[in-house]
C-alpha cells in the first residue's frame, strides 16, 4: 500500500454536481420497492414488443411538454435491468402526483416537470458508480489552506478589483502567475468506492438559520447523494518543486492536512451551534477517527467555501429589493426525505466526510463485504422512516481504461452548455460536455485562462477514460 493512498468516508449525504440528470426516457420507478432504475434508452427500446415500440417512438417524436408526461405514464409500471438508485418517500408521492395530471393541463404539466428534474452526482461512466473527482477534493484542501494562510498574512482586499477572490489567493499563496501557484504541485487522483456503495435520491431544502415568520426563498431541489458510510480510495501527493525560485512558498503534506483539520473542525463546530439555534430536526453527522474532516460537494455552506475575514456572501432579499452582502449565510441547505421542511421528521447537512490513511487491513475489510449488499438496504441514514428492502445482484464491472495525454492542447467552447476538448499531437481527441462538469475536472489554477481568458491551454496534462468508441476527459491539470 502506497504511503500517499487515502480514504474518504462520507459522514453525511454528499452530492458532487456533474451537469447530468436522470432523463425520463432512461429510467423507470418501482413504487413498491422505492427504486429508480436507469438504463440506456435504446436498450429499453429494443426490449419492447413491436406494438409498444411504435407507441414509444410516437411519444418521443412529438417533442412537446405533454409528451414528456405521456412518456412517464408509458414507463410507469414497467421493469428493466440497469443502474439502481434508492429513492425517498417524498419522491414516490411527487411521482404519483405527476402521473395524475391531466394531459390537457399544459401549465400544470410544465410546472411539475420543472420540479421533477433529478440531478446525478459525479460518477464513473464505465461502472456507473459515484466518484469524487480529484479537483473537488483539491478544491476543499485549497480552501482550508487559504484559511490557514490568512491567519499568518494580512491582505488588503480592494472590492473594486474585477476579481478580488483571485487577487486574495495570489497574495495568500505568494504567486502571480499560474506556474508559480504552489497548488500545482498538489496531485490528487479521483477517488473511487471501495466496498459497498449506495446512492439515494433525496430533496435539498432551504431553511432559515434563525427562526423567522418568513420562510427561506430557495425552492427545493432533487439530488442524487452518496449515502453516509460509503468509503472511497485515491491518492494525494505533494511534489517537490524543481527550484525554489519558481514557487516561493511550497506546500508540504503535513501543512495541507493540518490546515484541513483546523479549518473543517472549526466549521463543523460553528455549524453545529447554528443548527441548535435553528430548532430544526437535524441529525448531526457522526465523527470519524481519520486524519481530518472535509466538506465536499454542493450545498456545503458558503462559510466552508470561503476565507474567514474576507467573506462577501450574497444575501437575497424580498422580491424587488437589492441583495445585501455579509460575512455569514442566513440559511442552510439540508437533505430531506420530503420537499417541505414542515413535514420533515429528520434533516441532515450536506457534504461532510472524513479523510484518513488507507491501510491494507481496511481495504481488505471493505472488499470482503458482499457486493450483493450494496443496494440491499435502502433505509435512509437521515430519517427514522422505514422503507421496503431492495435486492440487487450485480457482477463486478471491468476496470476502466484510462490514458494520460501529456502536453495536450485544450480548448473551451461556451456553446451548447459548454464543451471542453483536448487534442494530442497525433490528433487523438477527447471532450467533456457541460461547463460545471468541465470546471469540476479541471484544476482550479487553470480556470481563469480556460473559462474566462483565452479559452484555451497550449499545453496541459489530460487524463482520459475510454467510453465506448470515444475518449472522455476526466481530469485536466497543469504540466509539471
Amino acid at each position: 500500500m502506497e504511503e500517499n493512498t487515502f480514504y474518504i468516508r462520507t459522514l453525511s449525504p454528499v452530492h458532487v454536481g456533474c451537469d447530468e440528470v436522470y432523463d425520463p426516457t432512461g429510467f423507470v420507478i418501482n413504487e413498491e420497492a422505492w427504486i429508480l432504475t436507469a438504463f440506456e434508452p435504446m436498450d429499453f427500446f429494443r426490449s419492447l414488443p413491436l406494438q409498444e415500440k411504435s407507441r414509444y417512438t410516437e411519444i418521443c417524436g412529438r417533442g412537446t411538454i405533454e409528451s414528456i408526461l405521456e412518456l412517464y405514464k408509458f414507463m410507469s409500471g414497467k421493469r428493466f435491468n440497469g443502474h439502481r438508485v434508492g429513492i425517498c418517500r417524498g419522491l414516490i408521492a411527487q411521482y404519483q402526483k405527476t402521473l395524475e395530471i391531466p394531459l390537457r393541463d399544459r401549465r400544470k404539466i410544465q410546472q411539475e416537470l420543472n420540479n421533477f428534474s433529478i440531478s446525478r452526482t459525479a460518477f464513473n461512466p464505465t461502472t456507473q458508480k459515484p466518484c469524487f473527482p480529484g479537483s473537488a477534493i483539491k478544491g476543499a484542501l485549497r480552501t482550508a489552506y487559504l484559511n490557514y494562510s490568512s491567519q499568518e498574512r494580512n491582505v488588503h482586499l480592494d472590492r473594486r478589483d474585477r476579481n478580488p477572490a483571485n487577487a486574495l489567493e495570489k497574495e495568500l499563496l505568494q504567486y502571480q502567475s499560474l506556474e508559480k501557484d504552489p497548488f500545482r504541485l498538489l496531485k490528487v487522483s479521483d477517488f473511487h468506492p471501495v466496498g459497498p456503495c449506495k446512492t439515494r435520491i433525496i430533496y435539498a431544502i432551504n431553511a432559515k438559520k434563525v427562526p423567522s415568520q418568513f420562510e427561506a426563498r430557495g425552492p427545493f431541489q432533487i439530488l442524487e447523494v452518496i449515502e453516509p458510510g460509503t468509503v472511497f480510495a485515491g491518492t494525494i501527493q505533494v511534489l517537490n518543486p524543481l527550484t525554489r525560485n519558481v514557487i516561493q512558498s511550497p506546500l508540504s503534506e503535513e501543512k495541507v492536512l493540518q490546515s484541513a483539520r483546523i479549518f473543517y473542525e472549526r466549521e463543523r463546530k460553528r455549524e453545529k451551534e447554528e443548527l441548535k439555534i435553528s430548532g430544526l430536526p437535524v441529525v448531526l453527522p457522526a465523527e470519524d477517527g481519520g486524519v481530518c474532516p472535509l466538506r465536499i460537494g454542493r450545498h456545503s455552506g458558503a462559510e466552508s467555501l470561503t476565507i474567514e475575514g474576507y467573506r462577501h456572501i450574497k444575501i437575497m432579499k424580498k422580491r424587488g429589493e437589492r441583495p445585501a452582502y455579509s460575512d455569514k449565510a442566513t440559511t442552510f441547505w439540508l437533505a430531506s426525505d420530503v420537499p417541505d421542511k414542515k413535514t420533515a421528521q429528520s434533516l441532515a447537512p450536506f457534504g461532510w466526510a472524513s479523510l484518513g490513511r488507507m491501510t491494507q487491513a481496511l481495504r481488505n475489510e471493505l472488499e470482503a463485504i458482499e457486493p450483493d449488499r450494496e443496494q440491499t438496504d435502502s433505509t435512509p441514514d437521515l430519517t427514522s422512516q422505514s422503507q421496503p428492502p431492495v435486492e440487487q445482484k450485480s457482477s463486478p464491472p471491468p476496470p476502466p481504461v484510462e490514458e494520460i495525454w501529456e502536453n495536450a492542447f485544450v480548448s473551451f467552447n461556451a456553446g451548447s452548455g459548454g464543451i471542453v476538448t483536448a487534442q494530442t499531437q497525433d490528433k487523438k481527441t477527447s471532450e467533456i460536455r457541460g461547463k460545471e462538469k468541465a470546471m469540476t475536472v479541471t484544476d482550479t489554477s487553470l480556470h481563469k485562462k480556460l473559462f474566462e481568458g483565452k479559452k484555451s491551454l497550449s499545453k496541459a496534462c489530460v487524463t482520459v477514460r475510454k467510453a465506448g468508441n470515444r475518449w472522455e476527459i476526466v481530469k485536466v491539470e497543469p504540466t509539471v
